[in-house]
């Protein structure tokens, strides 16, 4: 969550603007799709796999049920750890951001006056 915040101040720094909301709104449609995307796949591979409700399953089923709860999410997170493995901007980073941000202001303030 930090993160984001800090990636809305370095995209102030850079474009002059303050963007949370378009940044917020974004990261929660990203997500609902998401969820809505997995729930279909989920539903269309047990539907795949012979799923019957309120029965005992077969060797199939359980297979993709497994796969389902682990496989899926651990894909999801080796992917994810591919895309932030390169990614650097650390607390050092943050606080050069801040101070330029913090001087921009100052002088901005120091104007009005």
């Amino acid at each position: 969550q930090s993160l984001k915040a800090d990636l809305i101040d370095l995209d102030e720094l850079n474009t002059g603007e303050r963007k949370e909301g378009a940044y917020f709104a974004a990261m929660s449609f990203v997500s609902k799709l998401g969820g809505a995307v997995l729930a279909s796949a989920a539903a269309f591979m047990l539907g795949m796999t012979g799923f019957v409700p309120n029965a005992e399953q077969s060797d199939g089923v359980k297979l993709a049920l497994v796969f389902l709860m682990g496989g899926a999410p651990l894909i999801g997170y080796a992917v994810g750890l591919l895309f932030f493995a390169r990614f650097r901007f650390g607390a050092a980073d943050h606080a050069r951001v801040r101070a330029e941000l913090d001087a921009r202001a100052a002088a901005r303030d120091s104007r009005a006056s």
